[in-house]
């Protein structure tokens, strides 16, 4: 399943051009290679309990990277196993550039196969919230799609992604795309300086 949902990601991933990356990675079992991606380098750090561990060990609003320097973070699952969600995507907000890309792949609120996880202990509303705790961290959601089979043992390979069929909203994941913006500075027109008349001349 999660094969399939990465696959399905690719093109999404190949927009994002930079020179470093974030990947999070629900457990150390999956690749930690981020494969498709179009950056110099990816730092891979995946769940291990409260914290986020690999090249580095830190809680999920303690990331040590300096702000404004990622071009792209790209997350897998990265929000049901948080205890912190709404922290860890103002840290992701905070690392990305000025029109910084995240991709946050989770479970599809809307897919039957939320059903299957939540007894699972994972937590598919996390996910389901992104919307809105995006636009708390200052985020803009671009785009949304549907990823994956429709259910994780019912998996057929990868289907086209130019057309559209009426299950794709069952799907077991989504793929929401954020983009950090930030305002830019509106140029002031320059006054011309004041000019002192004497007595007896007038302007023009």
């Amino acid at each position: 399943m999660l094969e399939d949902v990465q696959r399905m990601a690719v093109p999404e991933l190949t927009r994002v051009f930079g020179q470093t990356g974030l990947y999070l990675r629900p457990n150390a079992s999956i690749a930690a290679e981020l494969s498709g991606n179009m950056l110099g380098t990816v730092i891979s750090l995946q769940r291990r309990g409260r914290l986020l561990d690999g090249l580095v060990r830190c809680l999920d609003y303690e990331l040590p990277l300096c702000s404004s320097t990622l071009s792209l973070v790209y997350g897998l699952f990265a929000l049901e196993d948080s205890a912190e969600p709404e922290l860890l995507v103002q840290e992701i907000a905070r690392v990305l550039q000025p029109e910084g890309t995240a991709l946050m792949i989770g479970f599809n609120p809307w897919g039957f196969s939320r059903l299957r996880w939540r007894l699972r202990g994972a937590r598919p509303g996390a996910h389901a919230n992104i919307g809105r705790i995006a636009a708390d961290a200052g985020l803009e959601v671009v785009r949304r799609q549907y990823l994956g089979p429709i259910w994780p043992s019912l998996s057929r390979g990868l289907p086209d992604p130019k057309r559209t069929r009426w299950y794709d909203g069952l799907r077991v994941a989504e793929l929401v795309v954020l983009r950090r913006r930030d305002l830019a500075l509106t140029p002031l027109r320059m006054s011309h300086p004041a000019v002192s008349l004497r007595p007896g001349m007038s302007a023009g």
